[in-house]
Formats: C-alpha cells, sequence, structure tokens
C-alpha cells in the first residue's frame, strides 16, 4: 500500500511539473516581446529622425539652389567649350568596357578613327617595361624612343600593333591575366600643322578590385614635390602615372601643350597628374575630372593645388552620385560643374572656384545638405556612369549647344 500511495503522490505532482515548466516558458516569451518592441521602436525612430533631417536639408538646399543661375544663362560656358566637354568624357569613358588589353586598342582605334582624330594612339599597361627591344625590331623601338617619334604617327600605331599582338599571341596563359593587369591610361598625341604638339592623357577609371583597394588608401599624406596634403590612394597612382609617361611625352616646350582628363578614380588621378607634369615644366592647358572623388586634405592644401592646375580645371559632379563627397572629410580643387536634380527637375552650374572657396558659399560643398542618401543608393549604378553624365549635360547644355 504505501509503494502504491508513494506512485500516486508523484504522479500527481508531474502535471505540477509540467505546468510550471510551461508557465516559465511563457513567461520568458513574454520578456522577448518588450525587446522586440523596443527594437522596432528605435529604428522607427532612427527613420524618422533621418526623414525629418533628410525633410530639412531638403528644404535648405532647395532655397539655395533656386539661388543659382543656371550654367545656360550665366554665359560662363561657351558652345565650343560645352562640346569639347561634352566630347572628352565619352573619350574618358572608353576604358575599361572589354576583355583583354589588345581589343581596348581596337575599340579605342575605331572610335578616334570614326570621330575624325588623326595622331597616334598609346595603350599603356604599367605591369609591363615601356620599352622592350625583345618584342618589336629595332628600328621601330628607336623610333618609339627618339624625341621624333612625334614626326610620324603611322610609326607609332604599327609600334602599338606590334607589342599588343606580341602580347597576346606569344603566350596563350597571357589571357587569363588580361584583367588582373588592365592598361592604366592612354596617350592621344597629335603634331598641327603650325608644328604644335596637343598631347592628351586619358586615365581608367575603377575597373579592377585593386582600384577599389587604391581608393580604400583614404588616408591623407603630404607630398613634398606639391606642398600640400592629399589622398594616399591616389597619390601612389599618380605617380606610376607620371613615372610611365614621361618618356612618352614631347619635351615640354611653348609648341607642346597636355591635357589631362579621366572618370571615377581617373578623375581624381588626372588632377595630380596634371600639377605633378606642371612641376616639371610641362604646359598644361586643361584638366576634366568626371565623377572623381575628393583629392585634398583641407582648404589649404586644395589652395595650394590650385594654384599648380591651369585656369581650365572643370569637375562634373552628379548630386546622386556618392563618389564625389567621398571621402566626406576630403576636399575637391577646381570649377564645379554641378549636375543637380532638385524637386524633380534636372539642371546644371557652372560654380567657379573663388565663387566655392566663399564661406557663404560652403553650402555647394556639404556632404550633409547635398547627399540624397535614398535616392543615391537606390540610383547609384547608373548616376556614376560616362553615359548618365554625358545624357544630363546634353539635355542641361541645349541652348548652348544649339546656339
Amino acid at each position: 500500500m504505501p509503494p502504491i500511495c508513494s506512485i500516486t503522490a508523484r504522479a500527481a505532482l508531474l502535471p505540477q511539473r509540467r505546468s510550471f515548466s510551461s508557465a516559465v516558458a511563457v513567461s520568458s516569451s513574454n520578456n522577448q516581446h518588450p525587446r522586440k518592441h523596443r527594437y522596432v521602436a528605435y529604428a522607427l525612430a532612427a527613420v524618422s529622425s533621418l526623414s525629418a533631417v533628410s525633410l530639412y536639408t531638403r528644404h535648405n538646399r532647395h532655397e539655395k539652389v533656386s539661388s543659382l543661375t543656371s550654367v545656360e544663362d550665366s554665359g560662363l560656358l561657351s558652345r565650343n567649350k560645352a562640346l569639347h566637354i561634352i566630347e572628352t568624357i565619352k573619350r574618358a569613358g572608353l576604358m575599361g568596357s572589354t576583355k583583354s588589353v589588345k581589343e581596348e586598342l581596337n575599340l579605342l582605334r575605331k572610335y578616334h578613327i570614326e570621330n575624325g582624330y588623326h595622331g597616334g594612339l598609346i595603350v599603356r599597361d604599367l605591369s609591363q617595361p615601356l620599352f622592350s627591344f625583345n618584342e618589336c625590331n629595332d628600328a621601330k623601338n628607336t623610333a618609339v624612343e627618339s624625341d621624333s617619334y612625334m614626326c610620324d604617327d603611322n610609326l607609332l600605331k604599327d609600334t602599338v600593333n606590334v607589342k599588343s599582338s606580341v602580347e597576346s599571341d606569344t603566350n596563350s596563359s597571357e589571357k587569363n591575366i588580361d584583367m588582373a593587369q588592365r592598361e592604366c591610361y592612354y596617350l592621344y598625341y597629335e603634331i598641327k600643322p603650325n608644328g604644335h604638339s596637343k598631347q592628351e592623357i586619358f586615365c581608367r577609371g575603377t575597373t579592377l578590385l585593386v582600384d577599389v583597394l587604391t581608393c580604400l588608401q583614404s588616408w591623407f599624406v603630404y607630398d613634398e614635390e606639391l606642398g600640400c596634403h592629399v589622398h594616399h590612394g591616389f597619390k601612389k597612382h599618380a605617380d606610376r602615372v607620371v613615372e610611365d609617361v614621361l618618356p612618352l611625352l614631347a619635351k615640354p616646350s611653348d609648341l607642346s601643350t597636355v591635357e589631362v582628363s579621366g572618370h571615377s578614380l581617373g578623375g581624381a588621378v588626372a588632377l595630380l597628374v596634371a600639377v605633378k607634369l606642371k612641376k616639371r615644366g610641362y604646359r598644361v592647358t586643361n584638366v576634366l575630372s568626371v565623377a572623381g572623388p575628393r583629392v585634398c586634405r583641407a582648404e589649404k592644401d586644395r589652395d595650394a593645388l590650385e594654384r599648380l592646375l591651369p585656369s581650365q580645371t572643370i569637375r562634373i559632379e552628379n548630386d546622386l552620385d556618392i563618389v564625389p563627397f567621398l571621402p566626406p572629410s576630403g576636399v575637391s580643387a577646381g570649377d564645379k560643374l554641378w549636375l543637380v536634380s532638385d524637386k524633380g527637375q534636372e539642371k546644371a552650374f557652372m560654380l567657379p572656384k573663388a565663387w566655392l572657396k566663399d564661406p557663404a558659399n560652403s553650402w555647394a560643398e556639404s556632404v550633409l545638405l547635398n547627399l540624397k542618401l535614398f535616392e543615391t543608393i537606390w540610383y547609384q549604378s547608373k548616376t556614376h556612369k560616362v553615359a548618365t553624365h554625358v545624357t544630363r549635360l546634353k539635355n542641361n547644355l541645349k541652348d548652348v549647344i544649339n546656339e
């Protein structure tokens, strides 16, 4: 009888234990719900705060943008200059669109021939030495090395073709290396009938992973040659380009000019290449940076850079493109051709560097005031492209182009 009673007593306790454990589970689940509610509340508060700040900055920005004079009404951009800018942007965007350096060269040659360019063309891959006597015959290499190479455009074109075909055909395994060692810039040069030598350098934009790593080296270092603090990654890249291109340029003279352009990473590098060439005595006349990141650390560094840059230095920025806002602590240089989307309307403004230096106009460079975070994230893959800049410029400069 006692054993039966003890069993009965234990059996009676089992439902109580189950009910107690279920009660604990319910209690713990109830404790989790308030946590979830808090997280949701925090998220909603953050979104609400961002939205409120965004609405305030948009309203403030709209008032300031409305006070600006459009580029068409300002008279700061002539028809020839506008057409030159659009054409230069197209040429700056030709690199990085094919699968090999040889295809890239063919694309560049085709575009320039079809558009009436009659000079020479050199595509450079910095992983290869500039001159290689094993790949071409001595006569052609001597023509490239000497200062007289500018006199025969066809010879230079043939030399480039020989080098490209050797690089692609000698070893088939190099096809797998093409994307890892893509061309870094190309040089176009032309001799005018009056003996004037026009040389144009186009720096490639972000194409490879190594380019992204270059952009991420965003701390600022002092450049002793320029006397200012600049972006570390862009400085290293510009130094490589300058050292590589120097043997290809005609000797500095009054009859020889240099123009430098680039898109994205190439736009930032173009600014530094231009000033470094000018420090070496070259007559740099035009610089165009399309959607380029910020290069300088502070205003005094920008001023030092602008003292070396030519007066015709223009950076083109789309306000829905996040790249020109990076790094946020940096500063840009040159006149600003600004493509703005304001309350559903697209506008373009030419902001001279002297105007931008006025503290009252610092809002035009403010990341907080001008960065439309939601639209920028949504449209970034489109707004950063060269084709978008060309289309928007054509739409906003119709009156200037058709005058």
